[in-house]
């Protein structure tokens, strides 16, 4: 059976950018940006006024970039430092339960293997990641 490298980094790329836009969906239309911040507040997070808009932005409309595979190196390696940053925060306060620990973990997984292996195919950007050859079609 042959292998297909770029359609399961595709496949990553796209389950972790859906994860993370419900997730910032929820952080901004469901619990409310107030909602996030108090969370985050209890939590012991720094600056939750700050660090609550700050990412459910990127959660919503980063992991919508990544999901389309537009900037995707970039913005895995934001989003993928963002969510071992809260999660840590909140783990530090006894704040993180263990569903939250494992999703933490796999969005982290998911945003580094993006990172370090490219968006893989099918994907909107359409460009060749820098050192790897271009595919042409017949």
């Amino acid at each position: 059976m042959p292998t297909h490298p770029e359609l399961a980094l595709a496949l990553v790329r796209i389950a972790t950018g859906a994860i993370l836009v419900m997730h910032g969906w929820q952080k901004v239309f469901s619990a409310g940006l107030t909602g996030v911040t108090r969370q985050y507040a209890a939590a012991g997070l720094p600056l939750p006024l700050l660090v609550a808009p700050v990412t459910a932005t990127l959660e919503l409309l980063g992991g919508l970039l990544l999901l389309l595979g537009v900037g995707a190196r970039g913005l895995a390696g934001v989003l993928g430092g963002v969510t071992v940053l809260i999660g840590a925060a909140r783990w530090a306060h006894g704040a993180l339960p263990a569903p939250a620990v494992e999703i933490t973990v796999l969005l982290a997984a998911g945003c580094a293997a993006v990172l370090v292996g490219g968006p893989g195919r099918p994907g909107v950007d359409g460009r060749a990641e820098p050192g790897r050859r271009s595919r042409s079609r017949p």
